[in-house]
């Protein structure tokens, strides 16, 4: 018998939340929600993505959308005067006429609609239910009331409702703990069941103090779990650093003068770093094998692997950051290790071009609204980029403004956050200056060069905007003068005379 996925309601209820959501995984799912309001997982209009995500996330959505609600402070709850069920309104969920009206809205935007009981009881949060029960039975005004108090003490709905508040407190505050809790729920309680206008600042104070003692442990404790964790990360790193220089020097010492002649060979390393190329691209299977057969093997190579296994390492990759390959037995594991380690590499640099273009993006350089718009679509077009909230890129937009009116950076992913202040904290006294990428290819520099009338200004924005190894540096120049002379030369109709003149030069 199919199984029902999603039911009409709880359609409704995501659809109703999904503005203050913004969850990524929940929006691309919108279209297929509003076209079909029961989903079953026999149903033939169901791509086995959306399927799956509605498997793993439906419970996590629909707790988060009741968080997303509260109920109307100045109409909580209205009772209809008329018997008849045709005058009945209709709850916004289930569709079914409601005497009982409950007037929940939106936190985020204000929107209003009306709830009947059950789907109170079935949707909504455990402190609209819990001011629902008081509301109806005790005290018209409790979600003022309620409302007022939250406003004075933002802590109390942690206290009350937030069962993982405080997740790393010690086991001997426990018991203070549940006193606080107990303690604040009975003063609120009794707060909200008799019209007041004074909110009980002296029967509450005792348990807000004992609180933010518990906060203090509690951010101790959690500290110093993370310091164990490091702890912990860093000698299992050193265990891998060293079982892997282990393995490498039993694979060097095992090795055959072929393989390290293979290894050696400039084509086995520019074929590992096209195929790397592809694999960090993330491409779907069909894709990453259509990119693959218009690369041209080694023949050195034909015998050693084939197109299925580097399908099987490109899945590998794409699902784990790693190529282990351990299904795929008859692969030499030092080609597997190779283009393990190349991939790796590649898929780092990737990370930090594109960390280095939401910075340069941002404020690094110059835009009009309409090139910051054309290059934000770009960056979250990228797969890094499909993996950060679309909030980022909203914020990108106005972020230079608002850092230079000294605010925050607001509240992204760890990681976007982290990368983005290490440029930040680069930046000089004056002005904001792009962050410069570590690496630059032949087609970056032949742009350098043609946008550029004089070869001073190439140098001067070569620097600007690239900090490669001085060696590399050095080379990188030498070229860009070569390839700026000889252009010149070619327009002028002047490079036999110049190539003359040098070998006359270079005679010894």
């Amino acid at each position: 018998m199919p199984t029902t996925i999603l039911t009409p309601a709880e359609n409704r209820f995501l659809q109703l939340s999904q503005r203050a959501l913004k969850l990524p995984d929940l929006t691309r799912l919108m279209p297929l929600l509003r076209d079909h309001p029961t989903i079953k997982d026999t149903s033939d209009f169901l791509p086995r993505s959306a399927r799956q995500a509605l498997l793993d996330q439906r419970v996590d959505w629909l707790v988060a959308g009741s968080d997303a609600w509260k109920l109307l402070a100045e109409s909580p709850y209205v009772i209809n005067p008329s018997n008849q069920r045709t005058d009945w309104r209709h709850c916004a969920l289930c569709h079914k006429p409601v005497r009982y009206e409950y007037h929940v809205v939106l936190r985020q935007d204000g929107h209003k609609i009306v709830v009947g009981s059950e789907c109170v009881k079935k949707f909504m949060s455990d402190e609209m239910q819990y001011l629902m029960t008081i509301t109806t039975e005790d005290n018209i005004h409790a979600v003022a009331q309620y409302d007022d108090l939250t406003a004075h003490y933002p802590q109390v709905p942690e206290i009350m409702w937030d069962q993982e508040a405080l997740p790393n407190l010690p086991k001997q505050q426990h018991q203070r703990h549940r006193w606080v809790q107990k303690g604040t729920r009975s003063t609120v309680t009794g707060y909200l069941k008799y019209r007041s206008t004074v909110v009980p600042d002296n029967q509450l104070s005792p348990y807000l103090t004992a609180y933010s003692d518990l906060q203090t442990a509690d951010r101790q404790a959690t500290a110093a779990l993370v310091e164990q964790q490091q702890q912990r990360k860093r000698q299992a790193q050193q265990v891998a650093e060293h079982d892997e220089q282990a393995a490498w020097a039993a694979a060097d010492a095992a090795q055959t003068a072929t393989e390290k002649q293979l290894r050696a060979s400039a084509d086995y390393q520019a074929y590992l770093t096209a195929v790397g190329a592809l694999i960090v691209q993330r491409l779907s299977l069909t894709a990453f094998k259509a990119q693959l057969a218009k690369l041209t093997m080694p023949r050195s190579l034909q015998k050693l692997i084939n197109s299925y296994q580097l399908g099987v390492m490109a899945t590998e990759f794409a699902q784990r950051g790693e190529i282990t390959a351990v299904r795929l037995q008859i692969v030499p594991r030092y080609l597997v290790a190779d283009l393990n380690r190349v991939s790796r590499h590649l898929a780092a640099q990737r990370q930090r071009d594109w960390d280095d273009e939401v910075f340069n993006v941002a404020v690094g350089f110059d835009l009009t609204p309409a090139q910051r718009q054309k290059a934000v679509v770009l960056l979250q077009n990228s797969w890094e980029g499909r993996q950060v909230p679309a909030s980022v890129y909203a914020d990108l937009m106005t972020l230079k403004e608002r850092l230079a009116q000294g605010q925050a950076l607001p509240q992204w992913p760890a990681a976007v956050t982290r990368a983005f202040q290490q440029r930040l904290d680069r930046q000089p006294q004056a002005g904001w200056v792009p962050a410069r990428k570590n690496h630059v290819t032949p087609q970056q520099l032949r742009q350098l060069v043609e946008s550029k009338t004089d070869f001073e200004q190439v140098t001067a924005q070569f620097h600007r905007l690239y900090a490669l190894p001085q060696a590399e540096a050095d080379v990188t120049l030498s070229a860009l003068a070569h390839y700026y002379l000889t252009v010149q030369d070619q327009q002028e109709k002047r490079t036999a005379a110049t190539q003359r003149l040098v070998e006359q030069l270079l005679e010894k």
